[in-house]
């Protein structure tokens, strides 16, 4: 049965819509969303985030001694963010039960649509620059001036595997997503210390994906206590990585380090370093739109904005 609009959509039918939309955008969040630490920003059009320093722990020498004296050390960086919206206009002649109906068409397609800008927004931070300082402009910090355009070693404190690394079991050779890379993954993790209780993500393209279906210790169960051969899907965790496949990691354009190879680059973090600050997360609005024959209007708007607090928690590895 058609929902009748002639005098504009029940009150009841748009508060359901609304909640219905709320709930799914709660539910279903982005693929990457689940990843990073949310931080609310709301009512700021900028927020200091501090880094403490880290602290060591001094000889204590004969019996009374002074105590020691330390300054805090903080690194302040800023977070900013950006309003996203979106709008759909339905005529008074269509059939609304379909489209606006909880659950309904508009529903999925206004929360896939959300979710695809949440993505994008977190996969900007990677690499962004950030503001630093005790003013929002006083101070730049650039992945490149981090070391993140430096092939990562043992002893080098470079950020980035390259795809044809050859440190640790890598050899040159291994230029897909392989078992050799992971390794050196949880070796660069480990060598700064992460507390391994923060959860390590890992963000990749179909096309590691299917790579790691070629690893003999991926879909072996004499490796892991999974089946993903059968399942046909990525596994949720393996060798202590939470694992996301996203569409939006593409093949660039020359644009390994050596400026000479198309390669995917694929993002590992721990979830405390990539943070997404929320003013709004989600607002629904629908009016009647009289300068368009009473058109009936779904508004969806979001603002939101990222930034990268700690290098040392955040890798990439190239991929052929």
């Amino acid at each position: 049965m058609s929902i009748t609009v002639s005098g504009g959509i029940p009150t009841a039918f748009v508060d359901a819509f609304k909640d219905d939309l709320y709930h799914v955008c709660q539910q279903k969040k982005s693929l990457l969303e689940q990843a990073v630490t949310i931080e609310p920003v709301a009512g700021m059009e900028s927020k200091a985030i501090d880094m403490m320093g880290k602290l060591e722990m001094l000889t204590k020498e004969g019996r009374n001694p002074e105590t020691p004296r330390n300054d805090v050390s903080l690194q302040r960086r800023w977070l900013f963010h950006d309003p996203y919206h979106n709008a759909l206009q339905f005529d008074k002649d269509d059939d609304l039960e379909m489209k606006l109906a909880p659950a309904g068409q508009a529903v999925k397609a206004l929360r896939m649509g959300r979710n695809r800008k949440v993505d994008d927004i977190i996969l900007t931070i990677f690499e962004m620059s950030v503001n630093s300082g005790r003013r929002n402009n006083t101070g730049t910090i650039t992945w490149a001036g981090q070391a993140g355009n430096t092939p990562y070693t043992s002893s080098s404190g470079g950020r980035t595997i390259p795809h044809d690394c050859s440190e640790g079991n890598c050899s040159s050779s291994d230029t897909g997503m392989t078992v050799e890379k992971i390794e050196l993954v949880n070796e660069y993790f480990d060598m700064n210390s992460v507390d391994p209780d923060i959860p390590i993500w890992g963000a990749i393209s179909p096309r590691q994906k299917t790579q790691l279906f070629g690893q003999e210790e991926y879909i072996n169960i004499d490796y892991n206590n999974d089946k993903p051969m059968t399942r046909g899907r990525l596994l949720g965790s393996w060798m202590g990585i939470n694992w996301i496949s996203t569409p939006k990691i593409t093949l660039g354009t020359t644009n390994d380090i050596g400026g000479d190879t198309n390669v995917y680059e694929c993002w590992f973090w721990a979830q405390d370093a990539i943070i997404l600050g929320v003013a709004d997360s989600i607002t629904v609005q629908i009016s009647d739109r009289a300068d368009l024959s009473h058109a009936q209007q779904v508004y969806v708007h979001m603002n939101m904005g990222g930034l990268r607090l700690d290098e040392d928690k955040v890798i990439k590895v190239e991929c052929q």
